[in-house]
This record gives structure tokens, C-alpha cells and sequence, in this order.
């Protein structure tokens, strides 16, 4: 019994486009990174700013399979969720990236321009600014978080629930004294979406497109 080629193929066409989507869409998640990487902030020339990019573009987590394997989830490991312990190092291990691109005893600038460099080797895009009043009675402060927001499917090409939920929402928070006009770097903080909610880009975003962050 002989099978007609023209008909293998039509049966077996849409079952290549399904696995096929979400590689062409991981691929296409890239296109982000382009356009974004001309950066002045504060003391920080371009010219710096593009050597601390470099440095943290080098590193092998940025893409996948590392951003999915012990800095990331989800990943390609299915439905299965994280550990409570991988849940609860995620935003120090961002913070700690940040900080030791930095270098110690940074400027507040180069920890800005070390906190946008990480964000944009993964490939988040910054949306959004915004300064929120420290909630401590014992405190006059605020807090400046800069969100940046990572499509999901860059964490595996063949990750499902990522073609599920788009977006992953970063912040890099600074604390702020008004006082003395002190900024200080905080921490980093990871939001992914799911079924509580997914975050809408276009809706939060507070400056252009392309922007670089900056103390406003």
C-alpha cells in the first residue's frame, strides 16, 4: 500500500507549522534588541554604555539555553513550575548580575546604565518610569522603579506556556532620598504573567520607545 506524497504533506503540514510557530517566534523576539543600544545616561557616554553592554551581552545566560536553566522560568521544562527556592534567589541573582557589571563603589549612573545593559541583553524592552512614595511612616522617601518588559518566549523556543502569557515584567528599583537627592540601587524585582493576569505593554508604557532610563 502506497501513500500519495501530495496527501503526506497536507496531513503533515499543520503539525510543522505548530512546531515550527514557536521556534519562528523565539527568533522573531529578537528583532527587539535592535534600535535600542545608543545610550547617554547621566556621566555615562554611549561610548561607555556600549562597552557595559558588551560585557553583559557576553555573558552565556543571556540567551537560551541559559536564560531558562537557573535564571529563568518558564523554560522548556513544560507545565512543571519552579522550586521555592529558585523563586526566591531569581531577583538576587539579577540583582547580583547588575551590581557586579557595575563594579564596586559605582556611580549611581553606571548602576543605572549596568541595570539597562543586563535588562537589554535579554532582550526586554524599558517601558515604563515611575517614582512610588516610600509606604514606612519612619521614611520621606520614594522608590523609582524602571520596567522593563521580556517577551517569555525568549526563555526556550519550544516553551508553551510562553505562547500563553507574552510578557515577563522586570523591575530595577532605586531608592530615592529626597533630602539630599540621593538615589541608591535596590533591587531587582521579576513579575511573570499567568492566569492572575498578563501585563499589557503598550498600556503602561510612559516613555518613547528606544528611550534610555534616566533620573528624572
Amino acid at each position: 500500500m502506497s501513500t500519495n506524497p501530495k496527501i503526506a504533506i497536507v496531513l503533515l503540514s499543520p503539525v510543522g507549522l505548530l512546531f515550527a510557530l514557536p521556534i519562528l517566534l523565539w527568533a522573531f523576539s529578537f528583532t527587539e534588541l535592535l534600535g535600542q543600544e545608543k545610550c547617554s545616561i547621566g556621566s555615562i557616554s554611549d561610548v561607555e554604555y556600549e562597552r557595559i553592554l558588551s560585557r553583559a551581552g557576553a555573558q552565556r545566560w543571556t540567551v537560551w539555553p541559559g536564560l531558562s536553566n537557573g535564571v529563568f522560568w518558564p523554560s522548556d521544562n513544560g507545565f512543571r513550575g519552579p522550586t521555592a527556592s529558585f523563586n526566591s534567589n531569581l531577583n538576587n541573582q539579577l540583582l547580583s548580575h547588575v551590581r557586579e557589571l557595575a563594579g564596586p563603589e559605582a556611580s549611581i549612573d553606571r548602576q543605572l546604565a549596568s541595570g539597562h545593559a543586563v535588562m537589554r541583553s535579554m532582550g526586554a524592552e524599558y517601558v515604563q518610569t515611575q517614582e512610588v512614595p516610600d509606604v514606612r511612616r519612619d521614611r520621606a522617601g520614594s522608590h523609582v522603579r524602571f520596567t522593563y518588559y521580556l517577551p517569555q518566549v525568549r526563555f526556550a523556543p519550544a516553551c508553551v506556556l510562553c505562547l500563553i502569557w507574552w510578557y515577563t515584567t522586570i523591575d530595577v528599583i532605586f531608592s530615592h532620598d529626597p533630602a539630599t537627592d540621593r538615589y541608591e540601587l535596590q533591587g531587582v524585582t521579576v513579575l511573570h504573567a499567568g492566569q492572575k493576569g498578563t501585563p499589557d505593554k503598550e498600556r503602561a508604557r510612559n516613555v518613547p520607545w528606544g528611550s534610555c532610563p534616566k533620573f528624572r
